[in-house]
């Protein structure tokens, strides 16, 4: 996970991540959780934060399975 480089992509668009966690349809608590790496992201939710965030293949790539945490 690359943190540093989701929470780019959030700004980019012009939201917060309670706003994302809004559009995608999952608590705010839950998507800090994700971020942070206590929980993994499912497949549907990294589908849905893609689309609103219009990320590239190799962006989602990068972000999502990163070798290491930022």
């Amino acid at each position: 996970m690359n943190i540093n480089d989701l929470n780019a992509e959030i700004a980019r668009c012009g939201l917060t991540i309670p706003k994302l966690a809004e559009r995608v349809g999952m608590d705010k608590k839950t998507l800090y959780s994700r971020m942070k790496g206590e929980t993994a992201f499912k497949q549907p939710e990294i589908a849905s934060i893609s689309k609103i965030l219009n990320l590239s293949q190799d962006k989602i790539l990068s972000i999502f399975f990163a070798d290491s945490v930022s």
